[in-house]
């Protein structure tokens, strides 16, 4: 093995795993059971259902004022942003390894 490559070695053994605690497979799960919740109409519906709906259907949205609509759609692309880093977080190590083999070809 290139001598050169044992400190990096000795990096990617020594790099904690960072455990996502949202996943593909728990966003699946989860809208599993939100698609099963009961519809009935003597049932209240529930705030994640609510708020799907006030999203995605003008006639629901327009129960929120502009700014209040502005503000749940800053925050739904805020949790998107978070969930997309957290489902495919930067490979700062891959990165790193990347520049080195680049910097010397």
């Amino acid at each position: 093995m290139n001598p050169s490559l044992q400190p990096l070695l000795a990096r990617l053994k020594a790099c904690p795993s960072h455990p996502a605690n949202v996943s593909r497979e728990s966003f699946i799960a989860s809208w599993d059971e939100l698609m099963r919740e009961d519809m009935t109409p003597f049932v209240k519906p529930s705030l994640p259902v609510m708020a799907a709906l006030l999203l995605h259907d003008e006639t629901f949205g327009q129960l929120l004022n502009e700014p209040e609509q502005t503000q749940l759609k800053a925050l739904v692309q805020l949790a998107l942003e978070r969930y997309d880093q957290q489902t495919h977080p930067p490979n700062k190590l891959g990165k790193l390894i990347a520049s080195c083999i680049i910097k010397k070809e």
